[in-house]
Formats: C-alpha cells, sequence, structure tokens
C-alpha cells in the first residue's frame, strides 16, 4: 500500500516536473529564437502618429508597410511569427466586414493575415471570384492556403473534444481564445494558475496561430482591450477603420468594375442631379408588402434635400433589395407618387448567369449603392453597414426588418447616423468587455463559433 502511494506521489513528482520543464521553454523561447528576416518590414511602434492622419503618415504607408512584412513571411514559408487566420462565414455581407475586423485585428497585433474564403453557407463563390489578391507580390494559392497550417485541424479537433467531455482538463475554448484576450480587461478576467498553465502549454503547441471564425465587426473591441488599445489608438487614432480599410484592401476583379462602370456612364452620376441610394433588406417573406417605413423614409429624405437647395432639383432614386418583388413594389410605388424622380435601373444578370455571375452583380450592386450622395439603409443590414462604411458619410436609418424588430415596426422611424462606421449596429455583447467571468465560465462569442 506504502509502495504504491510512493509510486503515485512519484508520478506526480515528474508530471509536474515535465509540465514545468515545458513551460520554462516556453515562457523564455523568445529569448533565443532568432527573429526572422521579415520583422524590421512591420512593427506597430514605429507609428506614433495615427497612421491614418494626413500629416505625417496615412493608410497607404500602413499598408505598404504590413504588406510587405507579410509577403516577405509568406514566400520564405517563415514559422517563428505569429499568423491569424480569417475563417469567412455566412453571406457576402458578414464576411466583408469579418474580413476588416480580423484585418484590423492582424494590424495591431502584428500577426500575418491568411483568409480561408470557401463557398458555403449563404455564399457560394470563393474569395478570388469576387476580389483581386491583397498582394501580386507571391503566389495567389500561398496567400489563402492553409495547408502549410495543418495544426489549425488538430485545434478544432480539440475544441470539439472540449465540447464532448465535460471533465476534460483542456481550458474551455482555448482554440477560440482569442475571444477573451478582446472581450476581456486583464483586470477583470482571471482563472486558477494551473488552467492558465495548461492552456500556454497547449499554445506551445499550436505554434502561435489564431484560428478567428466571425462574421462580426469587432472592431470595437480592440479600442476596448487593455492588450490592444494601445496600438489600436496609435495606428487608427482619429477612429475611421472601416472606409480607409475597405477602399485599400477589396479591389474587385474586372468583371465587378466593367458593370459599375458601365452603370455610372449610362446614368453619369456626376451630373446635377441628387441621387438616393435605398438598400431594403427583408428577412421574412411576409415584408414582401410592407414598404411604407422606405416609402416615408425616402419622402423625408427628398423633402430634407430640396429645402436645402434654392434651385430646383431633379432627384434620381437607386434601390436593391435581397427581395425583387419588394424592391419592385416600391419602385412602383415612388414612380406613381413622385413624376420628377427617376427610378435608376439595378443592373441585371442574363437569363443563364452562373453562381459567380450572378454574386459578382451583387457585389457590383453593393458598390454602386455606396457611391449615391444620400443613403436609406435597413437597420443590421451588413450590406447598409458596408455601403456607409465604404462612403464615408453618414445615413438615414429604417429601424424594421431584424428579427429583434418586427414587434414593435414603427412606419415612421427613420433615424439619422452620422457614424459611417459599423459599430454603430453591433450587437449589444460585443459593445462591453465587462462580463467576462471570473472564474473561466463560458464565453460570450465574437460571431459565428460553429466547430466544422
Amino acid at each position: 500500500m506504502k509502495f504504491t502511494r510512493l509510486k503515485s506521489f512519484r508520478s506526480k513528482i515528474l508530471v509536474t516536473i515535465i509540465i514545468t520543464i515545458i513551460y520554462f521553454v516556453y515562457t523564455i523561447r523568445k529569448k533565443f529564437i532568432v527573429s526572422s528576416p521579415c520583422s524590421h518590414l512591420y512593427n506597430v511602434n514605429s507609428f506614433q502618429i495615427c497612421a491614418l492622419s494626413k500629416k505625417i503618415c496615412n493608410i497607404t504607408i500602413l499598408l505598404n508597410s504590413y504588406n510587405k512584412y507579410r509577403n516577405c513571411i509568406i514566400k520564405y514559408s517563415y514559422t517563428d511569427v505569429d499568423f491569424v487566420v480569417f475563417d469567412a462565414v455566412n453571406g457576402l455581407g458578414n464576411r466583408v466586414l469579418g474580413l476588416i475586423a480580423v484585418t484590423t485585428y492582424a494590424l495591431v497585433t502584428s500577426r500575418v493575415l491568411l483568409i480561408n474564403w470557401q463557398p458555403g453557407d449563404n455564399h457560394q463563390v470563393y474569395f478570388e471570384d469576387l476580389f483581386l489578391p491583397i498582394s501580386d507580390k507571391v503566389p495567389f494559392s500561398y496567400q489563402y492556403s492553409l495547408a502549410r497550417l495543418a495544426n489549425l485541424i488538430r485545434n478544432r479537433w480539440i475544441n470539439e473534444i472540449e465540447h464532448k467531455t465535460k471533465d476534460s482538463q483542456i481550458p474551455t475554448d482555448w482554440a477560440f481564445y482569442f475571444d477573451r484576450e478582446i472581450l476581456c480587461n486583464n483586470k477583470v478576467y482571471s482563472q486558477s494558475w494551473f488552467k492558465w498553465l495548461r492552456f500556454y502549454i497547449l499554445n506551445f503547441i499550436s505554434h502561435r496561430v489564431k484560428w478567428i471564425r466571425t462574421d462580426q465587426y469587432f472592431v470595437p473591441l480592440l479600442k476596448r482591450n487593455e492588450k490592444t488599445k494601445q496600438a489600436f489608438v496609435t495606428l487608427f487614432q482619429n477612429g475611421q477603420v472601416f472606409s480607409e480599410l475597405a477602399k485599400s484592401l477589396l479591389h474587385p476583379v474586372p468583371k465587378v468594375n466593367s458593370i459599375i462602370e458601365n452603370f455610372q456612364t449610362k446614368y453619369n452620376l456626376e451630373n446635377h442631379y441628387v441621387a438616393i441610394g435605398v438598400h431594403m433588406r427583408s428577412w421574412s417573406t411576409n415584408m414582401i408588402d410592407h414598404i411604407e417605413p422606405f416609402q416615408k423614409c425616402i419622402e423625408h429624405v427628398m423633402q430634407n434635400v430640396s429645402k436645402s437647395s434654392k434651385e430646383e432639383i431633379q432627384i434620381r432614386l437607386y434601390i436593391i433589395s435581397n427581395v425583387q418583388q419588394r424592391r419592385q413594389q416600391l419602385e412602383n410605388h415612388i414612380s406613381r407618387m413622385y413624376k420628377n424622380v427617376e427610378i435608376l435601373k439595378v443592373p441585371e444578370t442574363h437569363k443563364d448567369a452562373n453562381v459567380v455571375e450572378k454574386m459578382q452583380y451583387t457585389l457590383a450592386e453593393l458598390l454602386i449603392l455606396s457611391k449615391m450622395k444620400h443613403l436609406i439603409v435597413t437597420s443590421k443590414s451588413t450590406f447598409g453597414m458596408i455601403a456607409q462604411g465604404l462612403a464615408g458619410k453618414g445615413a438615414w436609418i429604417v429601424r424594421q426588418g431584424a428579427p429583434q424588430e418586427l414587434q414593435n415596426i414603427k412606419s415612421d422611424h427613420c433615424e439619422w447616423e452620422s457614424s459611417s462606421e459599423p459599430e454603430y449596429q453591433m450587437m449589444g455583447s460585443l459593445q462591453t468587455n465587462d462580463n467576462c467571468s471570473q472564474h473561466g465560465a463560458s464565453m460570450p462569442s465574437i460571431g459565428e463559433r460553429t466547430v466544422v
């Protein structure tokens, strides 16, 4: 009996020693690892003044530096650096918002961005079907292929085991530990020393890779988290993130640009007409006949535009919607009511268009919307957020259609929002970081978190 106890005690000591050695190696390895030859190309601390200000540096300089660093790492396959992988989920709007958010995270934390944009959910095309590569300095496949990061599969596997095994010793959702880092203030979130040690041992195995599977714009959290807020303020002091990054990163393929150019040539948007763009989002087929909120908001905006001009103006209306019948109803109603309002025809695909062509036209519709002088968008709609963000200006918000708003539809609810950052429409759970558990309970998620 004594021998058994002694053997068990020795085993525990041996395990403790092994864990201590692993932890020791993990904590001091950075001192012994020679930094990659690319590290000098990008350094957050070198941007002492807002990288978006026009005085000393701007977004172009920031992204050029980052792209040189990223290209260097990818081209020479260096592994002694930190990576972040954006795993795109849900529809086009969600994917664009998530990509800009993760790119911001990559810039703030000096991580190398990789993109996993596969067909699925409500989106059936690849990234390269819609946008040009972020960089043309390295082969396209290297920028988006995750084959060289096979350990990410292990991350998901471990995470799924944690969900299935109640008594698992693996820290909850460790593969998504970025949730805690972003959502929690260091002074708020705490966990036992043993759990903390286990996480770092697992993180040692994961080769410094973070997999962010999100469909939301979590940028506001970066300026409230203690680990990232200083770097965020240094880079984005004026708070304008989405407009600058989206315009610099997302360059449509030639086909999309051609659709936009043809539209602009046809209607000559630069002339004296006042163009009002409307995005009408429908979450249910029951909403098809419900056009009154948008009708009243359009009338309200037209009245404001007319009052602000001493001369008689001509108004053009550009309406897009995910439900064609609803869009046509609104167009017909406005045409009957206002003979002096010109309805701009939305570009349409041919009958035999494939999935890629249809999505390219959808992207073109969205980008055309962002070019309108005045915007009316549906609350909680990703397309509305993106159009307003790209335009870099305020918009009129029609608060109807979202699931949580169906009970309280107000026909005259048309509010002005001056901020062009998508954060003002974010879900409440992403707007604070004071809801973290003191004892390691499950955390609120940043967007979609389905383990595949």
